[in-house]
């Protein structure tokens, strides 16, 4: 069965070959048994292995969350319409409510508590730029919720590659990937 996956695996034939695989930003857990053993292999193969971010890197998360952020001194409620931006406050009302229900027992179990959950995902919303915030909404299902904990795809395989002593880094800066998100005007968002 496994031989029957498209692997979407590019293979560079060179000494050594090199490889290029596209993940998606989801929790690894969801499509790890359908990875095809070929991509596994080719990663456990791999001296070095280049993400498209360094999730790992403390410097590369502090400017994603800066990059998100409005302009020093506007809010959320400056650039959205009066009635949109209600409407999002009382889903998110709607969310922080439901968030304990929605929380597996392996997550309590580990500590991990709704305030602090709720807060981590959309703390300081009212500063984020509109097409952040709408990223942000999109992950806040029960679905989501649930995998909360779990590293996506691009964490995983990363964190997986320091462990096994690989050598890692980025192919994109912060900038490259903010920019064009950031440069989006209100209609297209």
């Amino acid at each position: 069965q496994q031989g029957e996956l498209n692997s979407f695996l590019w293979t560079i034939r060179r000494d050594p070959p090199a490889y290029l695989f596209g993940t998606i930003h989801v929790p690894y857990t969801r499509v790890w048994d359908f990875i095809p053993d070929n991509s596994k292999a080719a990663f456990h193969a791999s001296s070095s292995v280049f993400f498209e971010l360094d999730l790992t890197d403390p410097y590369t998360i502090s400017g994603l969350a800066s990059c998100q952020m409005l302009p020093h001194g506007e809010n959320l409620q400056d650039v959205l319409p009066r009635e949109l931006y209600r409407r999002l406050k009382r889903h998110l009302d709607y969310i922080k409510l439901m968030l304990p229900h929605w929380m597996t027992p392996d997550q309590r179990g580990k500590g991990l508590y709704a305030d602090y959950l709720f807060n981590a995902i959309a703390g300081n919303w009212e500063r984020k730029r509109p097409v952040w915030v709408m990223l942000m909404v999109n992950s806040l299902t029960e679905t989501d919720i649930r995998s909360r904990g779990v590293p996506v795809l691009d964490l995983y395989l990363a964190q997986e590659a320091e462990r096994m002593k690989k050598r890692t880094g980025a192919v994109e800066r912060v900038e490259e990937q903010c920019h064009p998100l950031n440069g989006l005007n209100f209609s297209q968002v």
